[in-house]
């Protein structure tokens, strides 16, 4: 399990007349179904579901970022510098 550090943002549940501080990320997972990014490495696949988008448009971005790592037949997406490259579009 990923360690909590006081960063990152909070979310207060109550659970049986107490209150608990969760972080966003896994609340989010556990009662939205959203997934949480754990890994820095990914097929194009798993990337598409984890940033709800379609395979080929997953591809086409992670290509503009420069986040793909290839080795024989395997490729593999840098979560790291998709995500930093995605921040420099934000609004």
């Amino acid at each position: 399990m990923k360690k909590t550090t006081f960063n990152e943002e909070m979310v207060e549940c109550f659970y049986n007349g107490g209150v608990m501080n969760v972080p966003v990320d896994l609340f989010a997972s556990m009662t939205l179904g959203i997934p949480v990014k754990e890994k820095k490495f990914v097929r194009y696949k798993d990337g598409a579901k984890m940033y709800g988008m379609g395979q080929t448009e997953f591809i086409e971005l992670v290509r503009d970022a420069e986040a793909v790592y290839k080795r024989h037949n395997m490729v593999l997406v840098n979560l790291e510098i998709l995500d930093k490259f995605l921040e420099y579009f934000k609004v």
